[in-house]
């Protein structure tokens, strides 16, 4: 081979080592250089610290490369010429203009950074890549006096037979290109390219990379992704809107579901309270009316357990207000055939869920405590208990729903006959919150029953919870069929509420004057004799 050649194979190996060098040596510097500028104050220190950042890799390269090219002339080798003078000046040239480069793209970043915006990565490697390209025609035209039109003809028919042999790279490529001029994507971003929904993990020059919520990774070509429809759901960051679909039976009235479904959304906390939720009838169908619970959430992306917490919600919701969801018509008609082609079966000497709840009742702290005199005896006879027990309601309760608030008007109680109630009391004057929990039989709220004060604590479910709502109208038949009862509970009554006065500071914080008049016997007597109806005594 021709000695000349072997000589422009060595300058080329001398110039590789040298841009390979400086990139080992340049590593340190600019980590360094990387975290003064992270750690710097004021717009001006942080583009000093990014400019000295970008010079220590072209520096290097050309004073290395430089080095390499010159080094036989300093040394007086014979084989010097074979190195010309002007192939380092173009080396000198084309590291230069990358360094201006560099400072420049140093320069523009933090203006973007000041604006609260960044330069993408593939963008960055586009540019930096023709920045390369125009640098190397500049350093062949100016300092060897090449020719470069040919070069570029030619480079032009290569780039149409690349293209059209490549145009699904390409494809994909200026579609990438496009997307981060726009902005249109960022990583970080949690969006939803048609009906897939994850956060955008990396953009490079052929493929977007997103996770989904089960943290599997997909790739989606640009090309796709530019061609697609996509929803953002990060940016802005502002409140969004979801809808919970449900159907409910035509024997319910429609007030009455709405006030439901929207009382399920208040009681979530992840739901916004502003804008407030709104419940829409939708359509009425076969089998029954169709509505909507609009809610707006602040995390949407992770919208899902905030959607699953309120349907939890207005199944319970819906229980307790004796709504029923319907089941598909087909399911329907077959149910009606059924209950007309089978005879129904003779009804059971007594409920089963009477009497569960009317044991429940007997073994509770409200037929233990509320109903017995001072030395433990029932004031109400066990069957007769009993039997008025049987037609009282039971209500579930989900874990965290709320069954009453401080400060509410009381005109029932609850015993508990499954589960576990949390109490919370704050006292207004001292600041301070008081919390307890109770379990199966324990009643809760009788105090606001007997007294008509209101409520002294804030009651939730501390886990799935069957209460028995013993109403006013129900507590007052029970007072009127037993003579003499209403005297004996007032007494225990007004006893009870002056052992537990400094529960209900925040009750009698209104007036201490009704207060007192109140919780005294004859007012409680007073407030007895209205609910069984025998006027004021």
């Amino acid at each position: 081979m021709n000695s000349a050649i072997w000589f422009r194979f060595a300058e080329a190996a001398a110039l590789i080592l040298a841009a390979l060098a400086a990139l080992g040596l340049a590593a340190a510097p600019r980590r360094a250089l990387a975290r003064r500028a992270q750690a710097a104050r004021g717009l001006a220190g942080k583009w000093l610290w990014a400019a000295l950042e970008s010079l220590p890799f072209p520096l290097l390269a050309l004073g290395l490369g430089a080095l390499a090219l010159r080094l036989p002339a300093w040394a007086g080798a014979t084989w010097a010429e074979r190195f010309p003078a002007a192939h380092a000046g173009a080396w000198i040239l084309f590291w230069l203009l990358l360094l201006a480069y560099a400072l420049g793209e140093a320069t523009f970043r933090q203006i973007l950074a000041w604006k609260g915006q960044a330069l993408p990565a593939l963008l960055r490697g586009v540019l930096r890549l023709g920045m390369a390209a125009l640098a190397a025609f500049c350093a062949l035209r100016f300092e060897l006096g090449w020719n470069v039109a040919p070069l570029l003809a030619s480079t032009a028919l290569v780039t149409a037979v690349v293209g059209f042999a490549l145009q699904g790279v390409l494809g994909n490529l200026l579609a990438g290109m496009s997307l981060n001029l726009t902005g249109s994507l960022a990583p970080g971003d949690w969006v939803a390219i048609d009906e897939l929904e994850g956060r955008v993990t990396e953009m490079n020059w052929r493929e977007t990379w997103l996770t989904t919520r089960d943290q599997i990774p997909v790739r989606v070509p640009n090309a796709k992704v530019a061609e697609a429809r996509i929803r953002h759901l990060s940016r802005p960051a502002e409140p969004r809107r979801c809808s919970v679909l449900v159907d409910a039976s035509y024997d319910a009235p429609p007030d009455r579901v709405l006030a439901a479904l929207q009382a399920a959304a208040a009681a979530v906390p992840a739901v916004r309270r502003t804008p407030e939720p709104a419940a829409l009838l939708l359509d009425f169908k076969s089998y029954g009316i169709g509505y909507e619970l609009r809610i707006w959430v602040d995390d949407y992306p992770f919208r899902d357990p905030t959607l699953a917490e309120v349907r939890r919600h207005v199944w319970y919701q819906f229980r307790r207000a004796g709504i029923d969801i319907p089941y598909p018509v087909t399911d329907q008609v077959l149910n009606d055939f059924m209950k007309r082609a089978v005879p129904p079966a003779a009804a059971p000497a007594a409920e089963p869920e009477a009497r569960r709840r009317a044991a429940g009742l007997l073994q509770s702290d409200f037929a233990k405590k509320v109903l017995a005199g001072a030395d433990g005896q029932p004031l109400v006879p066990a069957a007769d208990l009993a039997a008025w027990a049987g037609r009282l309601a039971s209500q579930l309760y989900g874990q965290g729903e709320t069954v009453f608030r401080q400060g509410d008007a009381g005109d029932c109680c609850y015993v508990v006959l499954a589960g576990r109630l949390a109490g919370r009391i704050a006292h207004r004057e001292s600041g301070q919150t008081t919390t307890f929990e109770v379990g199966a039989g324990a009643v809760v709220g009788e105090m606001s029953l007997m007294t008509g004060l209101p409520r002294t604590a804030e009651i939730a479910a501390a886990e799935s919870a069957e209460l028995l709502q013993i109403p006013a109208p129900e507590f007052a038949e029970l007072l009127g069929k037993h003579a003499g009862l209403v005297e004996q509970v007032s007494q225990l009554v007004a006893e009870r509420v002056q052992q537990n006065r400094r529960q209900l500071e925040d009750a009698l914080a209104a007036g201490a004057a009704p207060g007192e008049q109140a919780l005294s016997r004859d007012g409680i007597l007073r407030r007895f004799w209205r609910l069984v109806g025998g006027g004021v005594r």
